[in-house]
């Protein structure tokens, strides 16, 4: 049977990581993306005060109940138009890779970001010189990783310069870093066009299935053009599928339920499970 991950800011518990751990344990997940601005807003400052401390108390109440942190999150903007704002944002993000195995893990994630602070939808993103500016960033942030022995996580979607699954691997072969991974949140790769979830992570899986770190899972439904995430087994997502063929390409992969809300969360995993029948 597959284990579940789950984005631990989807239970509204914070500043309470023991708290957190117990509810985690008693609803069967195994691990979670942990995002220290979100779950632990005050005690860090928003993120951006986390010490050796902190990190490893983290580790410690998570263990207790067995839940391991899968991906330390890390969602910056590192190509904001404000340079200052980018370089502190790509500051931030090297000091989660400083301390992300204090935290007991070894991949911090993020997204490539916006020319639009604001995240509104925009193809300025995908201009070339703003797809060259994200590699450009990311290229810092696996020289770092590189000399702290851990990874960062790379999470594409349609709003950001990896827009695509091409663009993706056109990251990938230019950084050219055994510690830069992919965190495949298909639904934020789903298109007007294209919504079906099993072909787009196949695709991924051919141009660089080895790269592949977790997985993020939600159903959605299409509302005028746009992408509504809604209760697993409520959309039009083929999640069995897609479970179906992650387990063919990587047995036990980390796949971590993502925006589900919390009344959701028995009658999602029940879902899953039936799924994995």
């Amino acid at each position: 049977m597959m284990d579940l991950g789950l984005r631990a800011h989807d239970i509204k518990i914070f500043e309470d990581v023991p708290h957190l751990a117990r509810e985690l344990n008693q609803l069967g997940f195994k691990y979670v993306q942990f995002a220290p601005r979100v779950s632990l807003q005050e005690t860090t400052n928003s993120g951006s005060n986390v010490s050796f401390g902190l990190a490893n108390q983290v580790k410690w109440d998570l263990a207790k109940y067995d839940i391991q942190i899968a991906v330390l999150g890390c969602y910056v903007n590192i190509i904001d138009p404000d340079q200052a704002q980018r370089n502190q944002a790509l500051t931030l993000f090297q000091d989660y890779l400083s301390k992300v195995k204090t935290f007991g893990g070894i991949l911090v994630g993020t997204e490539t970001g916006s020319v639009d602070p604001q995240f509104n939808l925009t193809t300025d993103n995908y201009q070339s010189e703003v797809i060259d500016l994200a590699i450009h960033q990311v290229k810092k942030m696996a020289l770092t990783a590189e000399k702290l022995g851990s990874l960062v996580g790379i999470e594409p979607g349609v709003n950001h310069p990896l827009h695509d699954l091409t663009t993706t691997k056109k990251m990938l072969d230019q950084v050219a870093s055994p510690n830069v991974k992919v965190i495949l949140d298909v639904v934020n790769l789903v298109t007007r066009e294209n919504t079906d979830i099993v072909s787009i992570i196949k695709q991924a899986v051919n141009l660089f299935g080895q790269e592949i770190y977790a997985f993020h899972l939600k159903d959605f439904q299409m509302k005028e053009d746009r992408i509504q995430v809604v209760p697993v087994g409520e959309g039009i997502a083929d999640l069995a599928g897609a479970l179906k063929l992650i387990q063919q390409v990587q047995p036990n992969a980390y796949v971590i339920l993502d925006e589900t809300p919390q009344e959701n969360f028995t009658r999602s995993i029940t879902r899953i499970k039936q799924m994995l029948d």
